[in-house]
């Protein structure tokens, strides 16, 4: 399997954001990710806390999920995303993000990771 390289993504709050991956085995070929499930999130920061929810003994964690899916199972194609009501609530500034996998023999591999990038949208329709 090829190394994973930090990707740097940008987005606009108030707006859809969607993005397609393509995973390859080392030869080049498509990996095929069939009965694979895939998932992502991000935050402000890896360690980010709900200050209003957490307690001493129990955190909680203070992370967005992002759509994931597998788009083309054979063709190794997965994508990740929010929509708009879910990024209208984001504050401008950078965000950790990370993608897992959990492969069909039941491992979990990190497949994808980096920063996304969200500022606020300057247009608008009134």
């Amino acid at each position: 399997m090829f190394s994973q390289v930090p990707v740097l993504l940008h987005a606009s709050a108030g707006a859809d954001f969607s993005k397609t991956f393509y995973m390859k085995n080392d030869d080049y070929s498509p990996r095929n990710l069939e009965k694979c499930v895939i998932s992502g999130a991000m935050a402000k920061h890896p360690k980010a806390l709900n200050a209003d929810l957490s307690t001493s003994t129990e955190p909680v964690w203070k992370i967005i999920p992002l759509n994931a899916n597998i788009t083309n199972p054979i063709g190794g194609s997965y994508s990740i995303g929010f929509d708009a009501s879910t990024s209208m609530g984001l504050e401008e500034g950078k965000y950790f993000y990370n993608v897992v996998l959990l492969n069909i023999d039941g491992t979990r591999e990190e497949v994808l990771s980096g920063v996304i990038f969200i500022d606020v949208a300057i247009a608008s329709f009134t």
